[in-house]
């Protein structure tokens, strides 16, 4: 059991990195492809990064191989071998352009991420990072960057600003299984030339750690760097974060769902945390979750284009249907999906899985959701929204 923390080494110098590696530590080879003798993620983003209006900002680039290390640190450092078999002490030491910014904002971004992730981290930069891409500027009429996953949420975020008349660069990981619908999606909304496609792919030797608690800082370091190409709005870029606020608060089912059993990956504290630290570094980029106070269920009936209704059913918000193809139909992504479109009225054209869910009684997460729906009379809901 591990007691000490594992120290990872960041660094888009393949030779440090595999030093590292060699002294009984994680090195990870920033925009490197990893193989199984050296942990790597990120090669290609240069390339991607080159299709942008205008190059980044250093500190955008920056934050993007923050993002990218803490990213591989939580893919390569396994819970099981933590102390309690889930919280890890990692020790992360990231290679930036300009480092002096970033070391004083180490101990805030810390504590953002232990937040996060329900681990314990010590943050420490220094200098060797790689240098943002460089490449001519053009023309581009965008005035916002908008995450887009291709769940429901992010369809209604990129329909409702358009909508409105402003005009998203969307951004998105492209996972194997997402990046086919965020492409269908972009294009049946009119984005598919606006839109970056981040591609992380990780890799080193197995097993990787599935749970992914800090994911979203990759998303997040994407769409600071996507922002940092835009025009500003009141002094700063925006990055729009189109989650609704149930998911977002995340409040525990059961009690075991309470702590780091339940994901924060766009709580609004984690976003105010890491929003105090980028505006201390002076990144310029501001995180905006407008749907904060709606529901799944109403972010769908009060889309500005009800264009929705035809393409609702074409995004994806499974957790745990991948070895499926389709929706799994039980996990709480697809139980508070199905509940938005009966809330919203809206005609549920989604295949899953579990499509009779009095059949899956038993299941933990059909449990649990109806376990908190029939407790929920007899809640303080303050009190509950807390325990998140």
């Amino acid at each position: 059991m591990t007691r000490t923390p594992t120290r990872v080494l960041a660094s888009p110098n393949a030779g440090r990195a595999a030093a590292a590696l060699a002294h009984g530590d994680i090195g990870v080879a920033l925009y490197n492809i990893g193989r199984p003798e050296l942990a790597g993620l990120g090669a290609g983003l240069n390339q991607t990064a080159a299709r942008l209006p205008r190059p980044p900002s250093a500190r955008a680039w920056d934050f993007l191989s923050i993002a990218l290390a803490v990213h591989a640190a939580d893919r390569f450092v396994v819970r099981r071998n933590a102390q309690d078999s889930w919280t890890r002490m990692i020790a992360l030491e990231v290679e930036l352009m300009e480092p002096e910014p970033w070391a004083g904002q180490a101990a805030a971004l810390a504590d953002a991420l232990r937040f996060l992730s329900s681990d314990i981290w010590y943050l420490r930069f220094r200098a060797g990072g790689a240098p943002p891409p460089t490449f001519q500027d053009s023309l581009s009429d965008r005035d916002c960057a908008c995450l887009f996953s291709g769940g429901l949420d992010s369809l209604i975020g990129a329909i409702d600003l358009t909508a409105q008349g402003r005009r998203p660069l969307l951004v998105s990981q492209a996972s194997p299984k997402e990046g086919p619908v965020q492409a269908e999606l972009a294009d049946q909304i009119g984005s598919a030339d606006h839109r970056f496609e981040g591609r992380a792919s990780e890799r080193w030797r197995q097993p990787y750690e599935p749970s992914s608690r800090a994911r979203s800082v990759l998303f997040i370091g994407y769409g600071a760097v996507v922002a940092s190409t835009l025009g500003p709005v009141n002094g700063r870029a925006e990055l729009v974060v189109p989650e609704n606020g149930l998911i977002s608060i995340n409040a525990p089912l059961t009690r075991r769902h309470i702590g780091s059993l339940s994901t924060r990956t766009t709580h609004p504290h984690f976003i105010g945390s890491l929003q105090r630290v980028l505006d201390a570094v002076g990144l310029g980029v501001r995180l905006n979750n407008p749907y904060g106070f709606k529901t799944k269920g109403e972010m769908l009936a009060e889309c500005q284009d009800r264009v929705v209704e035809q393409l609702a059913a074409s995004s994806y918000s499974c957790g745990k249907g991948k070895r499926l193809n389709q929706h799994c139909g039980r996990c709480v992504p697809c139980l508070i999906r199905r509940a938005s479109f009966h809330a919203a009225g809206v005609a549920d054209g989604t295949s899953y899985w579990a499509d009779d869910l009095s059949t899956h009684v038993a299941n933990e997460d059909v449990a649990a959701a109806r376990y908190a729906a029939a407790s929920l009379r007899h809640r303080d809901v303050a009190r509950w929204a807390a325990q998140a």
